[in-house]
């Protein structure tokens, strides 16, 4: 397979804000509640930065105005995000309507765009999908209107929605740590397993678990419409970090390894140790593909609601997922609906490690993502709540909750401080031999949100015995150059 420039794939590394923003480490596991000095209200940017934005910062301008905004995010992280922009839209008039979409956004976007009736903004974790926006001219090339120190302000990310015209077609806004995997804490203790610290020792604990008849190790659940699967490309993403070079990695997005190559392969084999092993997933295979993306670590938590951990044995122990999983979607909080605030302490009930290096020479390599904000219609108020999103008082109140991170590098330090989800985030990037950004987010969509989604539900579903099917199913998808 020969190199796919048209796509213009860049080498890859997520440097976030966060990788430098906090040194040094809590004395003790710090509650997931609110920070220890609130910021002053209102979470607004100083004027000066850009246009529109100071229009509308003197409440009169663009009051009564309407932009929409179509988002991912739903349950705590919509909420999260509807009181990220509260204060901009109380201070400006500007009236903010966000439709947040959950399993099928992207579907929805896809459809919403074609049919010539976008939104005026909208999120978006790919960023290859954003430039095939850009480049069929659907989108507004934000560096018309971001001025001033927007580019150097995003310098981690702002080049994969680049293209090579010098055009930007967004704004990077949040960015997340995948390489984490999520545990109850007091039940570890309270049956002497421990936080492995390689990939032998997490497959020895997974059998131990099983060994010992205390459920099964691995909590699974990837069902999320026409998304379902992202989280499997994600497994092989990090196998592929861990075994393979910086060089090989992008190799793989580029198009220049391909799928059905040994290296490939052989990331599938070893994530299958974990998909397919003997009792090691909570309902095996079918509950994989079946069980929402948002429920599957309930079997962790206490049954019914308490939190009685002496008197608990999960159900399943581990879940990879990113950052933003908890406590937005711990099983009280989805009971409670938004707002409400959890009786479980991240840091001290529930607890995240660094899914662990496979080859000592390789070093701990660490996979991230970061959401892109799109802009579909060009009106000052558009630009203006664009250019707030761009700031890190857009991100703000959200932080304040000790689940973002800002894509803005000059967001102040101490919003980070005494968030346990933030610290550990922080370690596993500033102790990382190399971060690679999501693979499948930089592929061409076809692929990377296409047959890698696809076939990895299909390889789920047959219990990985049709691996050589599925990787050349996904080399056929690959646009021809």
């Amino acid at each position: 397979m020969g190199n796919k420039n048209w796509w213009a794939m860049v080498v890859v590394t997520l440097m976030v804000a966060l990788a430098c923003s906090t040194t040094g480490s809590p004395s003790a596991a710090p509650p997931s509640g609110a920070p220890a000095t609130a910021a002053p209200p209102p979470a607004l940017p100083a004027t000066g930065q850009f246009a529109e934005l100071d229009q509308a910062l003197d409440g009169t301008t663009m009051k009564g105005k309407t932009v929409s905004i179509q988002t991912q995010w739903i349950g705590g992280e919509g909420a999260n995000f509807a009181a990220a922009v509260a204060d901009f839209a109380k201070a400006t008039g500007i009236t903010i309507q966000v439709d947040s979409i959950g399993s099928s956004h992207e579907t929805v976007l896809r459809t919403r765009i074609e049919g010539g009736s976008p939104p005026d903004l909208a999120m978006l974790a790919q960023p290859t999908a954003v430039l095939a926006y850009g480049a069929d001219n659907r989108l507004v090339d934000v560096a018309t209107f971001m001025t001033g120190s927007f580019a150097a302000d995003h310098a981690a990310t702002v080049g994969l929605i680049t293209d090579a015209g010098g055009h930007v077609w967004g704004v990077p806004y949040k960015a997340d740590v995948k390489s984490t995997v999520w545990y109850p804490i007091k039940s570890f203790a309270k049956h002497g397993y421990t936080v492995p610290a390689t990939w032998a020792d997490l497959l020895a604990l997974s059998d131990k678990i099983v060994a010992d008849g205390k459920g099964n190790p691995w909590c699974m659940g990837m069902e999320a419409g026409t998304a379902t699967g992202w989280q499997a490309t994600d497994w092989i993403e990090e196998v592929m970090l861990r075994t393979q070079t910086p060089e090989k990695y992008n190799q793989w997005i580029s198009g220049e390894l391909p799928f059905n190559s040994p290296e490939v392969k052989a990331a599938f084999d070893e994530v299958g140790k974990i998909f397919f092993g003997t009792n090691y997933v909570l309902g095996g295979s079918t509950a994989i593909v079946a069980t929402p993306q948002t429920e599957p670590f309930d079997g962790a938590f206490p049954e019914g609601g308490s939190d009685d951990w002496d008197n608990h044995t999960p159900k399943c122990w581990m879940h990879k997922i990113p950052t933003w999983y908890g406590p937005d979607f711990f099983p009280d909080v989805r009971a409670g609906g938004p707002g409400t605030v959890t009786k479980y302490e991240i840091g001290t009930d529930i607890g995240i490690f660094y899914l662990p290096p496979i080859n000592d020479a390789q070093g701990p390599a660490a996979l991230g993502s970061a959401d892109t904000l799109m802009v579909l219609a060009d009106r000052p108020e558009v630009r203006a709540v664009a250019q707030f999103l761009s700031t890190p008082q857009g991100i703000q109140r959200w932080i304040e909750q000790g689940s973002a991170i800002s894509a803005n590098n000059k967001t102040p330090a101490a919003w980070y401080e005494s968030f346990y989800k933030l610290d550990v985030a922080s370690k596993i990037v500033n102790g990382a031999s190399y971060l690679g950004f999501d693979a499948s987010d930089l592929m061409p969509p076809a692929v990377g949100a296409g047959a890698f989604w696809t076939q990895s539900v299909e390889w789920i579903r047959a219990n990985g015995t049709n691996t050589d099917a599925v990787l050349q199913a996904i080399d056929a998808a690959w646009p021809a150059e």
